[in-house]
């Protein structure tokens, strides 16, 4: 949700969530509706409140949006607001939201909570993780005064599932016989994290029914790497020289399902495996991260690595990853300024199909 839709969606059963990090099958067994932010179209809202007091080139406009809409009064229904530990602006936008509470900046602030989701594979981490899953469990349950049982959370578990395997199928209409472009498909992708998982499911199956039928896209295929982009501008610009964005690196695209959750044992323990190894951020292990990106590479003409201002996580592995398109034959550029640099994805795509001649 952009910040205008915080401010149309406010209500006392919403948990405003800064990263898709957090369990949202946790949030609906409480009885409550996950609204995550994004950052919404380039220049779409001016954050003047949020600008008064955030440093520049530090907070991502989803942030600015979350702060600003705080400081306004925008959230003051809201049940609370939730900050995955995912990144260093996320926490320091925690930091900051607690501190405008303090000092009586945001005097009528819901609750902010952070979710300290560790992603590593020590042996101990899988313990803690459990942990804070029970514990955002038994804080949500207090913030509605309902009780769910561990039942509630695994028929919210299910639910998920049937809208994950609709995103599968959606993303496979992208891949070996791309039928969609990737500025028309990603909000398609991304709505999972904001519709109800039932009503998604029904919608990404209508979608999948009628995007099959579409005679195949001719085309370079482009992977999207670097930070993640919530949004269309980018994939719009690449495409716009007549290549089509078959994947993205983030929780936006194709990767907003991973893999489905397997509850027949804890729940909570479950969901901990899967967030801890699906969630896509800047504190996925580097590996981790490394290795999906080396898999998307199968049949990719060209990839283009976005870098924004503010990124201080993605831009320290380019080095790695340029090795690998290298080693691989495979053209990239790095955008790090304008998302629509057409000189630089001109030459791009130019590259990319002198090699296929």
């Amino acid at each position: 949700m952009t910040a205008n839709a915080i401010v149309t969606d406010s209500g006392r059963l919403n948990v405003v969530i800064s990263w898709p990090s957090v369990p949202v099958e946790i949030v609906r067994a409480a009885g409550l509706r996950p609204i995550i932010v994004r950052s919404g179209p380039e220049g779409a809202a001016a954050t003047p409140a949020a600008d008064e007091h955030l440093e520049s080139g530090i907070f991502p406009s989803r942030l600015r949006y979350l702060v600003d809409a705080a400081l306004t009064g925008r959230l003051d229904n809201a049940a609370c607001i939730i900050v995955p530990r995912t990144s260093d602006p996320d926490y320091k936008t925690f930091l900051y939201l607690r501190e405008f509470e303090r000092r009586g900046i945001a005097r009528t602030l819901p609750p902010t909570i952070l979710f300290d989701l560790l992603q590593s594979e020590a042996p101990e981490v899988r313990a803690y993780d459990a942990a804070r899953m029970k514990d955002l469990f038994e804080v949500l349950a207090s913030v509605t005064g309902r009780q769910p049982s561990l039942d509630d959370l695994r028929l919210e578990i299910a639910r998920t599932n049937a809208a994950r395997s609709a995103v599968r199928r959606l993303a496979a209409l992208r891949h070996v016989v791309p039928r969609i472009k990737g500025a028309e498909v990603l909000p398609l992708l991304s709505a999972f994290w904001q519709l109800p998982p039932n009503d998604y499911a029904v919608v990404a199956a209508e979608a999948v029914d009628l995007i099959a039928q579409r005679p195949p896209l001719d085309g370079l295929r482009v992977l999207l790497a670097g930070a993640p982009v919530d949004g269309t501008a980018l994939h719009a610009a690449i495409e716009s020289h007549g290549a089509i964005v078959v994947e993205e690196v983030g929780p936006w695209g194709s990767a907003a399902a991973g893999d489905d959750v397997d509850c027949a044992g804890d729940p909570l323990l479950a969901l901990a495996d899967k967030y801890r190894r699906d969630a896509i951020g800047p504190r996925t292990p580097i590996g981790a991260l490394r290795n999906s990106i080396s898999r998307m590479l199968v049949g990719i003409d060209a990839v283009v690595v976005w870098l924004p201002p503010e990124d201080t996580t993605f831009g320290w592995d380019y080095p790695a990853l340029r090795d690998l398109f290298r080693a691989r034959r495979i053209p990239h550029t790095c955008l790090r300024g304008d998302p629509s640099d057409h000189d630089r994805l001109k030459t791009l795509v130019g590259a990319a199909e002198t090699r296929h001649v």
